[in-house]
């Protein structure tokens, strides 16, 4: 997997009119890390077509109505782990809202890592 330069992050975020978190960049730059959990996040450059964020994001405003305050980082199922302007992780389900909410992405990440050792 290919680590995004700045330059491609700038550029990501510029296509994706969403602006990341301190965070989000940290994930990203560690090569998207999630240890041994059962989820891929999705990939801003070249990811293979099942982690795309460009796809997942179209497709998931398009299908599924995902509001446009947030921003999808991982698909489990049809349902994401996004991100809001806030910085904070929310679990989005095509089936509405959910009351899952992490703080950060460091925080969602550490629970999903721990989470898959269990």
């Amino acid at each position: 997997m290919k680590i995004p330069s700045d330059r491609e992050i700038a550029d990501a975020q510029n296509k994706l009119g969403f602006k990341f978190p301190e965070e989000y960049v940290a994930f990203i730059k560690s090569g998207y890390d999630l240890g041994d959990a059962p989820l891929d996040a999705l990939q801003i450059v070249d990811p293979p077509s099942y982690v795309d964020i460009y796809e997942a994001l179209e497709s998931a405003r398009k299908f599924y109505d995902l509001p446009v305050g947030l921003m999808p980082i991982c698909e489990d199922n049809s349902d994401y782990y996004c991100i809001n302007h806030k910085g904070e992780v929310v679990f989005w389900s095509h089936n509405g809202v959910t009351d899952e909410k992490w703080a950060n992405v460091t925080i969602w990440r550490n629970q999903m890592v721990l989470e898959a050792g269990e």
